[in-house]
């Protein structure tokens, strides 16, 4: 009965701390979070400014730090799902709207320069292409992938990708939120996510972030790839369009997500990798499953390098014609890998996805309960 009583009095003392504090989060097991404590608002962003944004490096690719074995179990389970969501208002792109002037010349290192190619010597077919027309990225669901800016202390302004997945959330890489190791600490900062972003351009405006979080394997793995779970959720701030604040999602529309069906499969994979275009503009390419590796992922061909770090791998992407129907896996438009890491050698052309498995399902679970209207 004292122990019983302990434990009460102990999870009132945890629950009225929390309520008196707000910006003590809770972290779901398994999973490491950060509240943004400096910016509450978009209005009130200063970090970047159009210097920064033009500054900002494409975050290298990991590269395998661990032996390459086949992996050997399959990877099953059962598939959890969940259907995109076309945009609900109708805002007009202004590609006016310029952060700021892109640099001209390749800034990209000589290391992560590739001769574009459909396979490369590991024999990964792939095609690689800018978006036909360009301005495709302005219709969804184009629009809701996006660069994403972020700032890594000590070390300065860097670039990845990510995707909208739900009204507030912005799926991406876990490399690109978190070093790997050193819990909270190890969490970089100043999240600016720019849907279809072209240019210079923020066609849907700039969006900051309130909150981050990231699965224990891969912030507690020391930057190991593969790993089993490169992948985190940023909640986003909502924006003022025409006075009426909104959700990202309702101005970009969102993607749907598909777990345990990485393999065997094809995808569109989307980002901005610096090595094409000089991350300007987003970029494509169509692959399917080439190998699975361990720990649970899997490699498609690709020539995309630093920059398409976050960026997604959808299934059945685009817009259903009429008398496409049945099927044995016909959703639309269904995130089913995120662009985790890449091999040293420029002549292999591939990229490696975790699959998402029951962990993404609660890492997306814990923080669509942590804000009324995140999903």
């Amino acid at each position: 009965m004292k122990f019983q009583i302990r434990i009460q009095l102990y999870l009132v003392f945890i629950t009225t701390i929390a309520s008196v504090v707000p910006n003590v989060v809770m972290a779901a097991p398994g999973f490491v979070s950060k509240v943004n404590n400096t910016v509450t608002t978009n209005s009130n962003n200063t970090y970047w400014t159009p210097q920064r944004l033009q500054n900002a490096k494409p975050l290298n690719l990991p590269k395998p730090t661990n032996q390459l074995t086949t992996q050997t179990v399959p990877l099953a389970g059962t598939p959890v799902s969940a259907s995109g969501q076309a945009p609900t208002i109708n805002i007009a792109p202004d590609l006016q709207n310029k952060l700021f002037q892109p640099r001209q010349t390749n800034s990209v290192a000589n290391e992560q320069l590739v001769q574009p190619n459909n396979a490369g010597s590991a024999r990964a077919y792939f095609t690689s292409s800018r978006l036909v027309p360009l301005s495709a990225d302005l219709v969804y669901p184009y629009r809701a992938v996006g660069k994403l800016f972020f700032t890594i202390p000590g070390q300065g302004d860097f670039v990845c990708s990510g995707a909208v997945i739900k009204p507030r959330i912005v799926l991406t890489a876990g490399h690109c939120v978190h070093g790997g190791s050193g819990g909270q600490k190890g969490f970089f900062t100043n999240f600016l996510f720019v849907p279809a972003y072209r240019d210079g351009a923020a066609p849907y405006k700039s969006w900051s972030w309130s909150y981050v979080l990231t699965p224990d394997a891969w912030a507690k793995g020391n930057g190991v790839v593969p790993n089993a779970a490169d992948y985190a959720v940023i909640e986003i701030n909502d924006l003022p369009f025409k006075g009426v604040y909104r959700k990202i999602g309702q101005v970009t529309g969102s993607l749907g997500f598909k777990t345990f069906s990485l393999f065997p499969n094809h995808a569109t994979l989307l980002g901005y990798p610096g090595n094409l275009d000089n991350g300007n503009k987003m970029h494509q390419v169509n692959a399917q499953s080439f190998r699975t590796r361990t720990p649970n992922s899997v490699e498609y061909g690709s020539d995309m390098r630093g920059g398409s770090s976050g960026g997604p791998w959808i299934q059945n992407f685009g817009v259903a014609s009429v008398g496409q129907n049945g099927g044995q896996n016909p959703s639309l438009n269904q995130i089913i890998g995120i662009t985790s890491y890449g091999p040293a050698s420029t002549d292999l052309l591939f990229q490696g996805s975790s699959v998402p498995d029951s962990r993404f399902v609660n890492m997306l679970n814990t923080i669509c309960n942590r804000r009324p209207g995140n999903c």
